[in-house]
């Protein structure tokens, strides 16, 4: 018999700044500093729009359910699971510039963090070489969710086939849908925590650093300050992610209108209250205010780590 546990998740829990002059004389005339053409010229390059980037998707497929939605897969990355000997595939309806986290340091937390940026629908399933799958979840970062656990029910089949560090195969499921992919199998320097773990309120693991209150706080404030001034550079920034991957994030395709949206998630005046830590879980930061239609929210920011970074999560959004 089919054990099923389908969860709607109508908020999702919890997560996850740059600045810069110049004079010269010529004879007894000055030329007013900090304001030269060239300066200037140099300040537009460097804010300048990246070129778009793109490449050839790692997944293909689509996806239907009542909690999750309907939606297409494009994108993913791999890792192992733990000491199971399965390999975690997770896949994403938007590009998260995979080729470029793939060699992270700690791969899952940020393509969790662009994730929620991005507001992109996922599957996941942790396969072994057979293809067998312990558990299906699906969700969206600001919608609903479910996971079920695989008791003989057999709704859901894998294929799988491991080589070269690399993992490709398939998922269906029954009058639902699937996905193909072909992908690295990543291996983070630091412990991960999946959707799977994420979902049953594990959102950290036990040996992960726990974050100074300070520390969480500073970073709260950065995010809102670019959130609000639609500066995705200074977003990404904030969290550390790299000067190449900020580049290519930059240049994804509709990333424009995500931060739109995104942004909209901070709040006026979004004063940071805390932060505070639950069991399972890193810091958070509730901040009360409105949102740019005037409508008020109590929002919930959860922030991960990733060795001596910290990452913007989830945002838990809570209608007042």
């Amino acid at each position: 018999m089919k054990k099923a546990h389908h969860t709607a998740l109508l908020v999702s829990l919890t997560l996850s700044v740059v600045a810069q002059g110049c004079g010269s004389k010529q004879e007894e005339v000055a030329t007013p500093p900090a304001t030269s053409t060239a300066q200037g010229q140099t300040a537009a390059a460097a804010d300048a729009k990246p070129q778009p980037y793109s490449y050839p998707a790692p997944a293909k497929g689509h996806y239907k359910e009542v909690n999750t939605g309907d939606f297409d897969l494009t994108d993913g990355i791999a890792y192992p699971a733990g000491k199971t000997g399965e390999t975690i595939v997770w896949l994403t309806a938007k590009p998260v510039a995979s080729p470029l986290l793939a060699n992270s340091e700690c791969p899952m937390t940020e393509a969790r963090a662009l994730a929620n940026l991005r507001d992109s629908p996922w599957l996941e399933v942790s396969l072994n070489p057979s293809g067998r799958s312990a558990y299906f979840a699906a969700g969206t970062p600001f919608g609903g969710s479910s996971r079920e656990e695989e008791v003989g029910g057999g709704y859901w089949q894998g294929t799988a086939k491991i080589s070269d560090h690399r993992i490709a195969g398939s998922i269906d499921y029954k009058n639902r849908g699937g996905a193909e992919f072909d992908l690295l199998i990543s291996q983070p320097k630091i412990m991960q925590v999946s959707q799977n773990d994420w979902m049953q309120g594990r959102h950290s693991e036990e040996a992960a650093r726990l974050p100074a209150a300070a520390e969480v706080k500073a970073l709260y404030q950065a995010l809102h300050t670019a959130a609000l001034a639609k500066d995705l550079k200074g977003i990404l920034a904030a969290q550390g992610f790299s000067t190449e991957q900020i580049a290519a994030i930059r240049g994804l395709a509709g990333i424009d209108t995500d931060l739109v949206a995104f942004a909209d998630r901070f709040l006026n005046p979004g004063t940071a209250e805390g932060p505070s830590s639950d069991p399972g879980y890193e810091r958070g930061i509730m901040a009360r205010g409105a949102n740019s239609k005037g409508e008020n929210y109590a929002n919930w920011y959860e922030f991960s780590t990733c060795g001596k970074r910290l990452l913007l999560t989830s945002i838990g959004l809570n209608p007042q």
